[in-house]
């Protein structure tokens, strides 16, 4: 059986964690995971066995954020680079 946090803001932040990592569409879920996520980590002082899961939802929200950022940065880099490739 799958654990229950008990505390909606975290699980949310995990839903969104849990859609950003679509590649290049999940980026539209970072931000909400990062937001949702701080909310939770404020909200953790009344409910502190929800903090893991809170800080889990942000710290993942911005590791995804910025491996998204590094995928559609490479996405309109590789034709440049295929432009000025020798072969």
């Amino acid at each position: 059986m799958p654990r229950r946090s008990g505390d909606a803001v975290s699980s949310t932040a995990l839903a969104f964690v849990t859609y950003s990592l679509v590649p290049f569409l999940g980026i539209l879920f970072c931000p909400g995971a990062v937001l949702v996520g701080g909310v939770g980590l404020a909200r953790s002082r009344r409910a502190p066995h929800t903090r893991r899961d809170s800080l889990l939802g942000l710290a993942l929200g911005l590791v995804i954020l910025c491996a998204q950022l590094l995928l559609w940065w490479m996405l309109y880099k590789v034709p440049e680079w295929a432009r000025g490739a020798p072969f």
